[in-house]
């Protein structure tokens, strides 16, 4: 190969070729670290919980009302999406959770929340924060006191949070992957990855619809219901 045959879409293709590599060698390295804290008793759940409990912390500690009156405001009939949201999204988490824990002993689990969705343990988290988020926006905008977040940094909390999970269900497909090989491509290729009924066979664009759809969802309830 001449010096002229090197033209700009042979370096282009060589550097996006590099770059797949590389990202795709830290998912590998990433996915065999699973079964390795998943031997660690308890340590791969901290895992899991770890955004979660993060969030949480922070939009509490963030409240500009004390703690006692916002868990009271809860019961009150305003911010209803909100509420909905934070209520469906922790029961989606709390029988995904317990789904998993009985079926896991099975092999592959694919029944129940997880024959909508691949990650529906990840999906009530989110939604349950999407609903906190709209709720303590509205909080700092709308009471005495201010947070040390701004409602705009309670914002990128939550999509610190989101982006999180999705890095974390991606890392467990690729320790998926390898257990279940066949099993888990066919699983893979019928059922979503975050969004019920939104099912494609790209990793980016599965990720891109994970954070789409609850991005817009949160600005909606900002924007609309507030």
């Amino acid at each position: 190969m001449g010096l002229l045959d090197y033209s700009p879409r042979y370096y282009k293709r060589k550097r996006k070729m590099t770059t797949e590599g590389i990202r795709s060698g830290i998912l590998k390295v990433a996915g065999y670290l699973v079964p390795l804290v998943q031997s660690v008793p308890g340590a791969w759940t901290s895992l899991m919980t770890l955004p979660f409990a993060t969030y949480l912390i922070m939009i509490f500690a963030n409240l500009p009302v004390n703690l006692p009156r916002a868990l009271s405001d809860f019961f009150a009939p305003f911010l209803v999406p909100e509420k909905a949201l934070i209520i469906s999204g922790l029961l989606i988490l709390v029988y995904s959770v317990a789904r998993l824990w009985m079926k896991k002993k099975e092999g592959l689990v694919t029944s129940g929340p997880y024959g909508l969705v691949r990650h529906p343990q990840y999906l009530g988290m989110i939604l349950s924060t999407l609903g906190f988020t709209s709720w303590s926006v509205w909080i700092l905008n709308n009471t005495f006191g201010i947070g040390f977040l701004s409602p705009s940094q309670t914002i990128g909390v939550w999509f610190i949070e989101l982006f999180a999970y999705i890095l974390l269900a991606v890392i467990e497909e690729q320790h998926l992957s390898r257990k279940y090989a066949e099993s888990f491509e066919n699983y893979k290729s019928q059922v979503p990855f975050f969004i019920p009924f939104l099912k494609t066979r790209r990793v980016l664009l599965d990720i891109l619809i994970a954070v789409l759809i609850p991005a817009i969802l949160l600005f909606v309830l900002i924007i609309g219901f507030q």
